[in-house]
């Protein structure tokens, strides 16, 4: 509360700054009292004459009720000092008091020790009826926040407490519970200075009536460092009483403070305040238990849910709204007079952040790190960052899914190695070149590098990352890799370096496997099993056999539409495969071929044609137009010939079974 006060007072209005209206006056003994003679050259324990004139000046000018925040634990009235010198004093005590129009403070030291008028005023005044206790209840942090409604008494019985009783004296209500001080209501209670007044007591022309008719007075301490406490305010600019130079006939120009800045305020001004509070009714109110427990529980709720969903920073800028909110929140609440919990609240989601964000570093995070040390040298760094930020889409357990494979194997790396045998640092350089250019592309494409097998890479589409159009993205990096092999030799022979790979071998296919983490149980790796892996490896060797470099199978070439140069080549029966499977070649439109050819890919159609249909004779003869200039037209030629030596069986389906690996 005392934090949104500040931005929480309520606008004065031209009714709340009038003095007039006010139904209390403070008159204070203050710097400039105590400045201005006579009380500048006398002791305060002989201002009771002059007190007793203002006491019964205010009374004569129609006072509903009068409260002395002054207490005088000794008197000159002594026979060794000055006999008779408080009878003034006493005499204004017992005419007023009695008239039940007076009450008495006494307070209470530091250790219990009661501090109280000295026994002849509380028997002028009418006896200990007349007496209240000007005790504070401040909270363990010693603020003064509430104000108490009654003191208990050492013979077990209650009695109200100052402000308390002066309410009730002046026909108010008193109340029965203690209760929040209203500092936000636009009240001005005026401060009159005592020597003023006591100046104006000296005309005795009855002009008092204008300040004190029907008000309720209390006489205290408004100086710089006596009887001051903290209390709500205490951060508010505007937290001192006004003091108003009187004209005695009206107030006259008001001086915050009286030049004095602190965060303090006087008692008297805390117990006028509180007796303002109960003339009212304004106290602010606070939120039942139940209220509060179940703004608790939704706030926490809400903001816990948001923490775990966002990223730490945003969780940052979540929890800076959420605190602003409940500060704005607070603040409008209490321009409202209704006390809101927020700091505890704010508290609340600021430990909400630190547990939450602390654990999903330590626990959450780790795996987010694990997969990014696990991934990052596989995966592009768009790939990797949506596998962090997702890591639900990775179960690393081990999970069905449809994927694509690429296998890839740089052709003649063998013989380069029995070549470099003497130059090793030569060899694995120019390797680690080729492979990472390679890698790079698939990276680039989309695809996830599983692993390298000496000169050969396997990756993978659609795990762990589901990518769009995964079989038309592994052609096309196959494609790429193709380009960037003749990229790297072009490079080498322009700087008349050795050119290690003079081609390479790219089986692709898709289908149903199992990937997840494999290995033992201290070493293992993220990676696919199944047949569709099995088939897009034999694809790679299987280039040895028809001449080509890229092959795909069925599955891909369905999905690749008219974006792609390919041209179906074989029916075969892989190791490992009791199904069949037709494979296409896949080819580069730039580069001269039989699949780029229109003609001559209708002769090769046709070719196939009559081979599946058991016509061999014929078929040879539109494979030889070709077999110069294609080694897949070659190889039937070979197979026609030997179909004629050797027919196959009646049921032949026209498909070949490849016995190499």
């Amino acid at each position: 509360m005392d934090l949104t006060l500040p931005w929480a007072l309520q606008v004065e209005t031209k009714d709340a700054i009038v003095p007039e209206r006010s139904p209390i006056v403070i008159v204070a003994i203050d710097e400039q009292t105590h400045r201005t003679p006579p009380f500048n050259q006398t002791p305060e324990v002989a201002w009771t004459p002059y007190l007793a004139e203002v006491i019964t000046g205010i009374s004569d000018a129609g006072v509903s009720v009068i409260g002395l925040d002054l207490i005088f634990p000794k008197t000159l009235d002594r026979p060794d000092l000055v006999r008779g010198f408080d009878r003034p004093f006493l005499q204004a005590l017992s005419e007023v008091g009695r008239s039940g129009r007076l009450v008495l403070g006494e307070g209470i030291l530091s250790r219990d020790v009661l501090i109280s008028p000295y026994e002849g005023q509380i028997r002028a005044v009418g006896g200990r009826n007349n007496v209240r206790s000007l005790g504070l209840t401040p909270d363990t942090d010693e603020i003064n926040r509430r104000y108490p409604a009654r003191f208990n008494l050492a013979d077990g019985n209650t009695i109200t407490s100052f402000a308390n009783e002066l309410a009730f004296r002046a026909g108010a209500e008193p109340t029965t519970e203690s209760f929040l001080v209203d500092f936000v209501s636009a009240v001005n209670i005026p401060v009159l200075r005592l020597s003023d007044v006591w100046a104006c007591q000296q005309n005795a022309d009855g002009r008092l009536r204008d300040l004190f008719a029907d008000k309720i007075v209390i006489i205290g301490e408004v100086l710089d460092v006596e009887d001051r406490h903290m209390a709500t305010n205490r951060f508010s600019d505007s937290n001192q009483p006004l003091i108003y130079d009187t004209q005695c006939g009206g107030f006259g120009e008001a001086q915050p403070g009286a030049g004095i800045d602190r965060a303090s305020i006087p008692g008297a001004y805390i117990h006028a305040r509180a007796l303002q509070t109960i003339l009212s009714g304004t106290g602010p109110r606070q939120l039942s238990p139940g209220v509060v427990l179940l703004c608790t529980v939704l706030l926490l709720l809400a903001v816990c849910l948001l923490y775990v969903r966002l990223p730490a920073l945003y969780g940052l800028g979540l929890l800076v709204f959420v605190v602003l909110a409940l500060w704005a929140g607070a603040v409008a609440a209490l321009g409202r007079l209704i006390v809101l919990p927020y700091l505890s609240w704010a508290v609340m989601a600021t430990l909400a952040f630190m547990i939450i964000y602390a654990y999903r570093v330590f626990f959450e995070d780790r795996q987010k790190r694990w997969i990014r040390h696990a991934f990052e040298h596989f995966l592009s760094p768009e790939l990797v960052n949506q596998l962090t930020e997702q890591p639900e889409s990775l179960k690393l357990g081990g999970e069905e899914r449809q994927i694509v494979v690429l296998f890839l194997d740089l052709a003649g790396f063998t013989k380069a190695t029995e070549d470099l045998t003497d130059r090793p640092e030569v060899l694995v350089s120019e390797l680690n070149r080729y492979l990472a250019r390679m890698s790079d592309i698939i990276e680039e494409h989309g695809g996830y590098v599983d692993k390298f097998i000496g000169d050969a890479i396997m990756a993978v589409w659609g795990a762990p990352v589901v990518v769009p159009n995964p079989h038309l993205a592994a052609t096309r990096a196959a494609l790429a890799c193709q380009s960037a092999l003749a990229a790297l030799n072009l490079e080498n022979k322009r700087n008349k370096q050795l050119v290690l790979i003079h081609g390479m071998r790219i089986g692709v296919n898709s289908g149903s496997a199992i990937v997840g983490n494999m290995g033992s149980e201290n070493r293992f790796n993220y990676t696919a099993v199944g047949d569709a892996v099995n088939l897009a490896a034999r694809l790679e060797s299987a280039n040895k056999t028809y001449g080509t470099e890229i092959l795909i199978s069925a599955d891909i070439e369905e999905q690749l539409g008219d974006e792609v140069t390919r041209r179906e080549i074989d029916y075969v029966t892989v190791l490992g495969r009791s199904q069949p499977v037709r494979v296409y070649e896949v080819v580069d439109p730039r580069q001269p071929g039989i699949a780029v050819d229109p003609e001559k890919r209708r002769i090769f159609a046709e070719a196939l044609a009559l081979y599946r249909a058991g016509d061999f004779s014929a078929a040879l003869e539109g494979f030889k137009t070709l077999a110069a200039q294609d080694p897949v037209s070659k190889l039937y030629c070979d197979r026609c010939r030997d179909k004629m030596m050797n027919p196959p069986p009646a049921a032949w389906d026209g498909a070949e079974i490849l016995h190499s690996k």
